[in-house]
């Protein structure tokens, strides 16, 4: 089953044949009357997509660009869940407010100056699903991505967009579950399973592209049909020009990675072997491209009762290497990497840790522990060298897994909880 509750860098080369390489190689003016434009828009169900195109009369004036929402002051009941920064300054939170009359309403909060104040904007009209399946209302959402102030998104296994800052938000139908979305440079992916809300199914996930400031989705990659979940998983990364999916299953997938040097070329993307095949018996949890180089990669081994061997592989001109073992404690969870080789690996089991390495991996210290219980965290990934997010817990019931954002402003070495009000 393919599903993995791991989380990228919120916001993250191969040369193809029989090697691969880790490397990105290297207005007219007129007097006449304008035509009219013709507008194609494209609907998507999951067995048909259907296509009109209407003509558009010529504009003569130039509509006036989205500001950012002012918003107004966060929910007491405010509990996190997922997070992205856009910059060192700018981030948004989706949780739920628990003291709405359903008891827990999709809530949206954004800070423009690195979480010391936030404010609450609109939400879609949809139910936040946390990672037990814990659900209220259909459509259900988890996870947020930004691009920037104004463009994002909030899926999971639903998707809706805005690209006004939140002040309006967009339901898309892309004909299946989103599992996973990133955005960098000028695009967002997504990777969609056939699968509906809390069900296991046998399909072909598929990887789906758009211009991050709007625009229709389009196919750009459908992977092997494999067993297939809609709940959502580690699967994407991204680091424009360059980007990382995984469509072929869990574990060991049978049939790789697939890369590509230019997310602006949609046929692009090529077969990527497995990281985590370098080591016998180890499968992949998670993988981040931290720059346009290099790729680090989370993999398991052999797990005894709280604990599992873990390994990080980095994957670099064509080659993949073992660099070295986090800590036992806990199952894989989430992988962080800077360019300058700082990481960061989130486990859980009796407890929730974050592990740190400073030296590309070679060497592990424990930075911090949670005697939890082994609640976990989401959505684990640097913004800048120096300034990293995670969340720390479970919005919304059971309410002993309280939930809240931690963040680091000294590449990972502290971590402080940071209010959302």
């Amino acid at each position: 089953m393919l599903c993995m509750k791991l989380v990228p860098d919120g916001r993250r080369l191969p040369t193809f044949g029989a090697v691969l390489v880790l490397a990105v190689c290297a207005s007219s003016c007129s007097s006449s009357p304008p035509k009219a434009s013709r507008r194609t828009t494209t609907t998507s169900t999951r067995r048909t997509t259907s296509t009109t195109t209407t003509s558009v009369a010529p504009s003569t004036t130039t509509a006036p660009s989205p500001t950012v929402p002012a918003g107004s002051p966060v929910p007491s009941g405010f509990e996190p869940g997922s997070v992205t920064f856009v910059s060192a300054t700018t981030g948004f939170v989706i949780g739920i407010d628990s003291t709405c009359a359903a008891g827990s309403c999709v809530a949206l909060a954004r800070t423009s100056d690195a979480g010391s104040t936030w404010v609450s904007l609109p939400t879609p009209p949809a139910g936040y699903v946390n990672r037990f399946g814990n659900s209220a209302n259909a459509p259900a959402v988890s996870e947020v991505r930004f691009a920037d102030a104004l463009d994002g998104w909030i899926y999971g296994p639903s998707l809706f967009a805005t690209h006004d800052g939140g002040a309006t938000w967009q339901q898309l139908d892309l004909g299946g579950s989103v599992v996973a979305l990133e955005t960098s440079g000028r695009f967002v992916d997504a990777v969609v399973s056939p699968c509906s809300t809390q069900e296991t199914c046998t399909g072909s996930l598929r990887l789906e592209q758009a211009s991050a400031t709007g625009g229709s989705f389009t196919t750009v990659l459908t992977g092997p049909t494999v067993q297939s979940a809609s709940e959502g998983i580690f699967a994407l990364s991204l680091h424009a020009p360059v980007g990382f999916v995984n469509v072929s299953g869990v574990g060991s997938p049978q049939h790789g990675l697939w890369a590509t040097r230019s997310l602006a070329n949609p046929s692009g993307w090529n077969p990527f072997p497995d990281p985590c095949a370098v080591s016998a018996e180890y499968s992949l949890d998670a993988f981040v491209a931290p720059d346009v180089t290099s790729l680090y990669s989370l993999c398991s081994g052999q797990g005894a009762a709280g604990s599992v061997m873990k390994e990080v592989v980095k994957t670099q001109s064509g080659r993949s290497t073992v660099v070295g073992q986090p800590p036992p404690g806990g199952d894989p969870e989430g992988l962080a990497a800077t360019s300058l080789g700082t990481l960061v690996v989130s486990a859980a089991s009796g407890a929730s840790e974050l592990y740190r390495s400073t030296d590309g991996g070679v060497t592990w210290t424990t930075a911090v522990t949670f005697a939890d219980g082994g609640i976990g965290f989401n959505d684990l990934g640097f913004t800048t060298s120096t300034q990293g997010v995670v969340i720390h817990g479970q919005p919304g019931p059971p309410d002993d897994y309280a939930s809240q954002l931690l963040m680091t402003y000294d590449g990972g070495a502290t971590w402080q909880a940071v209010p959302i009000a």
